[in-house]
Parts: C-alpha cells; sequence; structure tokens
C-alpha cells in the first residue's frame, strides 16, 4: 500500500515537475544571465517553494486558501506580476558589448534563490497541483510521518531535475554557442515569463476542480 502510494506520488509530482513553467523559465534565465551558481541557487528556491506549499496542506492552511476566492485571486495576481516584472526585465535588457558577454549579469545566489521561492509560492498552479496531490492521490488514512517524507520527496526531485536544467545551460560549450545572441536570449526569456503572467492572471479558481477531477480520473 505505502510502495505503491509512494509510486503514483512520484510519477504524478515528476510529470508535473518537468512540465515546462513558470520555474522551468526562471530557471533557465538565470542560468543564462547570471551563471551556474544563480541557476543552482534558483533550483533550490524552486524546491522550497514546493516545500512551503506542501507544509501549507499539510497544516490545513490549503484547504481555507482553496476555499477562499479572494485569497486565491490575491496570490494569483501577485504572482502574475512578479513574474510580468521578471519578464520585462528580461525583454528590455541591453546587448553587452564586454568579452564575457555570456553573463551579461553575474547575479548572486540570494538573487537566483529569492527568484525562485517568489516564483513558486506565487504560483497558483503549484498550489492547485499539491492541494489536488494529497487530496486524491495521497489516501486520507496515510499517517503524517508519511505525508511529510512525501513531501520531502518533492521537493528533491524538483531540486534534482531543475538542477540538472541549470547545469545544461550552464555547459561551457553551450555558453560558448549563445555568447553572441546572450541579449536576444533575455528577450525570449522575457517574453515566455510574460506570457506565463499573463496566463497565470487570466486562470480561474475553477482550475482547481478541474486538477481535481484530471486526478481522480488518472
Amino acid at each position: 500500500m505505502i510502495l505503491t502510494e509512494w509510486l503514483a506520488v512520484t510519477a504524478v509530482a515528476g510529470f508535473a515537475i518537468v512540465s515546462p513553467g513558470p520555474g522551468f523559465a526562471i530557471v533557465v534565465k538565470n542560468s543564462l544571465t547570471q551563471g551556474r551558481q544563480s541557476g543552482i541557487a534558483t533550483a533550490l528556491g524552486n524546491a522550497c517553494g514546493d516545500l512551503v506549499h506542501i507544509a501549507f496542506n499539510l497544516l490545513g492552511i490549503g484547504l481555507l486558501v482553496a476555499s477562499s476566492p479572494e485569497v486565491f485571486e490575491l496570490i494569483k495576481v501577485a504572482g502574475s506580476l512578479y513574474l510580468f516584472w521578471l519578464g520585462c526585465k528580461g525583454l528590455f535588457s541591453k546587448a553587452n558589448t564586454s568579452e564575457d558577454a555570456s553573463y551579461a549579469s553575474k547575479g548572486n545566489g540570494f538573487q537566483g534563490f529569492r527568484d525562485g521561492l517568489i516564483t513558486t509560492i506565487l504560483n497558483p498552479k503549484a498550489f492547485i497541483f499539491v492541494f489536488a496531490l494529497f487530496s486524491v492521490i495521497v489516501s486520507t488514512e496515510t499517517p503524517l510521518h508519511q505525508k511529510v517524507f512525501y513531501g520531502g520527496w518533492i521537493g528533491l526531485l524538483s531540486l534534482i531535475w531543475f538542477t540538472i536544467v541549470s547545469l545544461f545551460f550552464t555547459d561551457e560549450k553551450l555558453r560558448l554557442k549563445l555568447r553572441k545572441n546572450q541579449h536576444w536570449l533575455n528577450r525570449i526569456t522575457g517574453i515566455i515569463l510574460i506570457f506565463f503572467a499573463l496566463e497565470m492572471l487570466f486562470s480561474s479558481p475553477l482550475d482547481l476542480v478541474q486538477a481535481r477531477q484530471a486526478l481522480v480520473e488518472g
């Protein structure tokens, strides 16, 4: 029973984690523009953001948010504005004329961690997924310590995946190939972030019900 449930959690969470979204976009952006340290720090921020959603759910806060359209709307708008701001920074970035234009503005680990953490915490789809996962896949009879283990496992899967993404986009050979077009990559990732911001802004609280039904049917 426990093994079957763990495998189900792993499969569903793994699919959700590797699916492109705001978390993926921000890791790629920071990896390309600020380097490997910032990219991995962003991956850690994403994972910690997932853990925050899981903790909220286990503490019952997720149920309160799910039953309050006003709170859900506030989170959605805040997340949209943050992604829109990050996207605009990339979209209006200028070409760097220095010899090493690959990392136009080397950021520190804290900035990357902050970007990943805030992006994930303010992502209503991440909240919806965690709420649906622990409502449908995880049995109500599952002990709390087992649910905590699942939460830590999901956070670890997130960290591993986004770290791999960061390592790929900061590979030295790829970096040299992309050097001349760095500012265009910044703008492309900026546009992608703006797209996710608009998609988030116009998402509906009904997505919560739809996500739950999708998990049930799956």
